[in-house]
């Protein structure tokens, strides 16, 4: 009876971290960007979100300097040909505008994304 306890918590687990992996990406900044008012640092990030509320996430960024920021973001799902990040500059600042994974893009929400 234990050895099936311990697979059944076995395979609950494993299938936690697939779910997991499923709503993450790694991706690379290649210079430090802002996001609202928050600075992403320059270097290797990974990105979590949270499931939807209607169109709309919670992105969760850990930096390299283990530094977590949180921004909300519109998903857009669909395939994308490419990952990584756009942005835009505003003013001679640099700002994440969208994230793009293989299974969707995230439209992050902020005073720069307006138009002029």
């Amino acid at each position: 009876m234990k050895r099936i306890l311990g697979l059944g918590i076995l395979l609950l687990s494993c299938s936690a971290a697939l779910l997991a992996a499923k709503n993450s990406q790694t991706f690379y900044v290649a210079e430090d960007i802002r996001a609202g008012k928050t600075l992403i640092p320059r270097g290797i990030c990974e990105v979590t979100w949270s499931e939807p509320t209607g169109s709309q996430v919670l992105l969760t960024i850990k930096t390299e300097d283990r530094k977590t920021i949180t921004i909300p973001a519109r998903m857009v799902e669909g395939r994308q040909e490419r990952t990584g990040v756009v942005t835009s500059v505003v003013d001679g600042v640099t700002y994440l505008k969208e994230l793009h994974t293989k299974d969707a893009k995230f439209v992050v929400e902020h005073p720069s994304n307006a138009p002029r």
